[in-house]
């Protein structure tokens, strides 16, 4: 890995059929590797010098690990049909992915697994509640997650959570960013919440029908909260301002100034203020996820 002064930001974009690609700037995309068809590598994040990216194939889970986006090394573990990785985060020096039976009926038997290369990784490990966590975010000591039917969990080793009481199924965030000491979680109809401890959250901010925001991210200086229709942006996770947006992607990363994003089918979009977005290339399969690093 090189150093600081030498070290060069890069977006890994992962999706549909194992496809793994990289770019630079977020318009050019190059080094395309692919799999099997029907792999889905649904999350990646980088940690540690390394892009960690986790999916599913069949009865298995799919994990793939690379220190430059192009050279990967893949690994399957058997999901056997009910402990499928949904997400992927790092701290605390190791990558934790997160998931469970997302199609159960009642309990969804939650788990993680724990890597602290993104490659290598250990086995099943079962925790408490109901639902499974399918996003999370690590900052100051302590993990959040957010997952299905509104639950929101905090965890400062990553086996133990605790939920917070309560929660309501219109409340369910699908995304989470850590960022000036705060996390911040989006979610359906512009919603927005933020907390400091993982468990004491801020009450609910919505925007209009059908803004829908799908992902966000802390650029150094503020939160953005990218959906269908509006943006979003905050300094402290409790203040927003909207704008609207044309042509927003579905997911979003930023890096060097830059987001980047992704829509059906494939369609890689770029923007330097998440509100105004330009196509940028077209990939013959669907990207799930993206995530910058400094490799």
């Amino acid at each position: 890995m090189l150093d600081a002064a030498q070290s060069s930001g890069l977006f890994v974009a992962v999706g549909h059929d194992g496809l793994r690609m990289t770019s630079t700037d977020g318009s050019t995309w190059s080094n395309v590797a692919t799999g099997k068809e029907g792999e889905v590598y649904r999350a990646v994040c980088f940690g540690n010098g390394k892009f960690t990216a986790v999916g599913s194939y069949g009865g298995n889970n799919i994990l793939a690990g690379s220190a430059d986006g192009v050279s990967w090394t893949t690994r399957t573990l058997d999901a056997k049909y009910s402990k499928y990785l949904r997400g992927v985060g790092f701290g605390r020096g190791e990558f934790l992915a997160v998931g469970g039976d997302p199609g159960s009926v009642g309990s969804s038997s939650p788990l993680i697994v724990r890597s602290g290369d993104g490659i290598n990784w250990g086995d099943y490990l079962p925790f408490s509640g109901k639902n499974i966590l399918r996003r999370v975010a690590f900052g100051e000591g302590r993990w959040v997650g957010v997952g299905d039917r509104g639950r929101r969990a905090t965890s400062t080793d990553g086996l133990t959570w605790v939920d917070v009481a309560e929660v309501k199924a219109i409340d369910t965030l699908v995304d989470v960013a850590f960022g000036g000491g705060v996390f911040v979680g989006v979610g359906l109809h512009g919603l927005r919440m933020s907390t400091r401890d993982g468990l004491k959250w801020s009450p609910r901010q919505v925007g209009e029908e059908g803004e829908h925001l799908n992902s966000v991210v802390w650029t150094g200086e503020r939160f953005v909260a990218v959906g269908s229709g509006a943006t979003y942006e905050s300094i402290d996770g409790d203040a927003w301002t909207r704008k609207p947006n044309r042509d927003a992607p579905l997911t979003v990363a930023y890096g060097g100034g830059v987001f980047v994003g992704a829509h059906w089918k494939g369609r890689m979009l770029r923007s330097t203020d998440a509100v105004e977005w330009s196509s940028v290339f077209k990939s013959d399969r669907h990207v799930e996820a993206i995530a910058f690093g400094l490799v």
